[in-house]
């Protein structure tokens, strides 16, 4: 058996069905074709024998085939699993990966997973690549990358505008139709020191910034305050440092909480910045540790209040 999902929102009274170049399928004759099942979130299915077969998808009234809309696009090829998109098109995501690290990727359409899956990406010559079919209709679309070195580190969270050509900041996000496919291309993922990584909507993260270069990048992304993290005996718990412009730079010195109380101060801590500066950028040299006291936080704070 072979199961056929598609998410679409239909009109009340409407249905899904399925039609295609088989004798199970009704062989594109509307009347014989096959109902699909409604389930959550707007996800119709319905399973038929496992053959190859081309097969569309069309919307009519629940109890009665009449005023048939039939997808856009090309017919359909069975596989072993379809998760398919209504009036689909195909697009191709690519960026740069001269150290072929293993680089994933998710995002928020339904064959992305959503972003509660990551789909692992090819290397070739240097670049890395991931194909999806996403909702003909959907002018914007969300990814983010996910690179996996001896930790994992994953890329802002990116908004490419599917009608035109964009720039996001430093990565360059280009839009472009090329041969049958709409191509997403982004360049500077391999330079992991200059990323600026996010871990939900008030915090971003990263290495401390340096030069001056570093800090007009991380204004251009709106970050203008900075919480670095160290841990130095002889240095006061929090100090103030304005190293650009307008940008507020404090420095937090770890050394100074109770080990009993770690995980509890630096909760109510980074609560009090968010509460004062909305966004913050946290930095520290080693983002391996940096990526510790973040998931501390993130645990906490999702954690029941007693």
């Amino acid at each position: 058996m072979i199961r056929l999902q598609v998410h679409y929102k239909t009109e009340f009274g409407q249905a899904l069905y399925v039609s295609g170049k088989s004798k199970y399928m009704g062989q594109w004759n509307p009347e014989q074709a096959i109902r699909m099942t409604w389930t959550q979130n707007d996800i119709w299915t319905v399973e038929v024998a496992y053959h190859m077969m081309e097969y569309k998808y069309f919307i009519s009234q629940y109890d009665k085939v009449q005023k048939i809309q039939w997808e856009s696009g090309p017919n359909r090829v069975t596989n072993k699993n379809s998760n398919d998109v209504w009036n689909h098109r195909k697009i191709c995501f690519q960026c740069v990966n001269p150290q072929n690290f293993d680089i994933y990727i998710s995002g928020s359409s339904i064959s992305m997973g959503q972003f509660q899956r990551r789909v692992r990406m090819k290397n070739k010559d240097g670049i890395s690549q991931s194909k999806f079919l996403t909702n003909i209709n959907d002018s914007q679309i969300q990814y983010q990358y996910h690179i996996i070195t001896k930790s994992e580190f994953s890329s802002p969270v990116y908004k490419a505008d599917l009608n035109c050509q964009c720039k996001q900041q430093q990565y360059l996000i280009l839009v472009q139709y090329h041969k049958d496919a709409l191509l997403i291309f982004s360049d500077g993922l391999a330079k992991l020191k200059q990323m600026v990584f996010q871990l939900n909507k008030n915090i971003c993260y990263g290495y401390v910034p340096l030069e001056l270069e570093d800090y007009q990048a991380l204004k251009k992304a709106n970050l203008k305050t900075i919480i670095e993290f160290c841990n130095m005996r002889e240095q006061s718990l929090l100090e103030q440092q304005t190293k650009y412009e307008d940008i507020v730079h404090l420095v937090v010195n770890l050394y100074h909480f109770k080990q009993e109380n770690f995980t509890k101060r630096l909760l109510q801590l980074i609560q009090v910045l968010i509460q004062k500066y909305q966004l913050l950028y946290i930095c520290n040299n080693s983002l391996t540790h940096l990526r510790k006291y973040l998931s501390a936080y993130e645990k906490l704070s999702f954690s029941p209040q007693k």
